[in-house]
């Protein structure tokens, strides 16, 4: 039996998931490129291994018939995008996840963005680094009318960091019972509603065909000049050139995007200095990685022992 691991995080954040499968007796090899794998790399590195601990690596129809042995993905997150799930389904591979771990670190992030932004911590910093010591004006949270879209456990957990700063929340979630009007103080509201009145709107939804750029020019065109946009949860939500767009003829606007359509991101959003971006790091804190790749090692050893 051999178990490899592809998330190429494992183990650096703390020993607890490789001391779990030492203990266990559980071989397993890890990712050999220390980043995330192409296709033609996942199938090479997962070529021959029974199950795999898994990251954000594509296991698309492509991958996943060109591995015969593979029975198990313990995927170490929450979003499964990046599986083929109806292919797997079909040749007989489970597939996990750990559905909860991350929630505090990806609501801690957005709350961390968007306090970045509205402050312009970024530019101010670059300011001092280059010596000029010049002042860029900032907004404050307090008061602000936030509109969340998306209320799960990452949306509430945002909406109750957020409670000291204001009590103007909002959110949209189109699979709450329709009878939840209000839910963790705030308010339920349509989706053009949350675009037209909110100051800062956060994403908290995963990606489906559904959500496909659901932020686009069209209701770009409904949200306020001086809109934040914040989004911790999935690329492809939003339409990236439609966003750049809308921030290069609205300065007074921000966004904090930590995901992107495609990652690495090389798009044109770079050139703006109204966006401050980061390289998909919801999950990355010491004390989350470890327990994700924990609950990553300890479905799959269930899994392994059920087979």
């Amino acid at each position: 039996m051999l178990v490899q691991v592809t998330t190429s995080t494992f183990g650096k954040a703390g020993s607890k998931p490789v001391d779990y499968l030492n203990s266990k007796g559980i071989p397993f090899k890890t990712n050999p490129y220390g980043r995330k794998l192409t296709e033609d790399e996942a199938i090479e590195v997962i070529s021959g291994a029974d199950a795999v601990i898994a990251g954000t690596e594509p296991l698309t129809e492509n991958v996943l018939k060109q591995l015969p042995d593979l029975k198990i993905i313990s995927r170490c997150g929450t979003g499964m995008n990046n599986v083929d799930l109806d292919v797997a389904k079909e040749l007989g591979i489970k597939v996990f996840n750990t559905p909860t771990v991350h929630v505090d670190a990806v609501a801690e992030l957005a709350l961390a963005g968007t306090l970045a932004t509205l402050r312009s911590f970024v530019k101010n910093d670059q300011t001092v680094r280059s010596g000029e010591w010049k002042k860029s004006m900032g907004r404050s949270l307090y008061d602000k009318n936030v509109g969340m879209v998306g209320f799960g456990k990452v949306g509430r957990r945002f909406c109750e960091l957020l409670n000291p700063f204001t009590s103007n929340l909002f959110f949209f979630d189109p699979f709450l019972d329709e009878r939840t009007s209000v839910l963790n103080d705030a308010k339920r509201v349509t989706l053009d509603q949350l675009f037209e009145n909110s100051d800062i709107i956060s994403l908290h939804v995963p990606y489906t065909k559904e959500n496909h750029h659901m932020i686009n020019a069209e209701n770009l065109s409904l949200v306020k000049k001086n809109v934040t946009i914040v989004n911790t949860s999935r690329g492809g939500l939003i339409n990236e050139e439609d966003l750049y767009m809308f921030l290069q003829d609205n300065t007074e606007a921000g966004a904090y995007l930590d995901v992107f359509e495609n990652e690495p991101y090389d798009g044109r959003l770079k050139e703006l200095d109204n966006v401050i971006l980061s390289p998909h790091v919801g999950t990355s804190t010491k004390e989350t990685r470890e327990e994700m790749e924990l609950e990553a090692a300890m479905n799959l050893v269930n899994a392994l022992e059920n087979e």
